[in-house]
């Protein structure tokens, strides 16, 4: 539970500080606007429903899959016109449902890299005829790469699912988009919890004081603490 709580705040922390999501609306925008119908719209591992709310305007209808038991009863009680299942992707089952959007915005981290294809496919399973799939991950270039790669090794083998997805499903299915954004923070502290946000494993709550001298050498500014992030978007269409 507390594990939880700590999590709850760096995400919250996160969201508030970086420009990202309004970014990435744009950019799922952009998908939107291709859509031959805007009927259904699923949206996996939501978290506190920053996409997926203004997302949900656009569509009839818009069905959750989150495993965090705290996030999905926060939008069970923010939305309770949505579908909202509290589950894992892996092991939720939406029967013959379908979607003219599919949402998957920086979830595939949390899944074994030798199952992102199977995973993709179960999405690709419940689209409609028409329909996109957005799977958003961080890109292996950047400053935000450059952090993850003085703690731990960063090795998101996001080429390798690119190379899967065209042989799968052809190179005329496969669009991959990109964006930057950035993170910014008054002080230290805030910009440390991100960093321990983005690292995801709390074993490294132990490095505290070595993220620490690491942003002050890499991202103190006059203002703050800035930090880019680089961010791409595998978007897959179904003919």
């Amino acid at each position: 539970m507390e594990e939880n709580a700590e999590y709850q705040r760096q995400l919250a922390l996160f969201v508030r500080c970086s420009t990202e999501k309004g970014i990435e609306l744009v950019k799922v925008g952009e998908v939107i606007a291709g859509l031959p119908h805007r009927r259904c719209f699923l949206d996996i591992g939501a978290g506190g429903g920053d996409l997926t709310i203004p997302i949900s305007q656009s569509f009839a209808e818009t069905t959750i899959v989150e495993p965090n038991e705290k996030q999905a009863s926060f939008l069970k009680r923010r939305c309770p016109h949505l579908k909202i299942y509290n589950d894992f992707w892996e092991k939720v089952d939406l029967g013959s449902k379908r979607y003219d959007l599919i949402l998957c915005s920086h979830v595939l981290y949390y899944i074994e890299e030798g199952h992102w294809l199977t995973t993709t496919e179960k999405m690709y399973a419940h689209l409609e005829a028409g329909g996109r799939i957005a799977i958003v991950l961080q890109s292996p270039i950047g400053e935000v790469a450059d952090f993850f790669n003085q703690f731990t090794r960063y090795d998101v083998k996001i080429l390798e699912l690119w190379r899967d997805l065209i042989q799968r499903y052809g190179d005329d299915a496969i669009e991959v988009r990109y964006f930057m954004n950035e993170i910014w923070t008054e002080n230290l502290d805030d910009m440390v919890t991100i960093g321990l946000f983005l690292l995801i494993d709390p074993r490294f709550n132990e490095y505290k004081d070595e993220i620490g001298r690491y942003f002050e050498s890499h991202n103190k500014k006059p203002e703050g603490y800035r930090l880019t992030q680089d961010v791409i978007i595998l978007v897959i269409k179904k003919a």
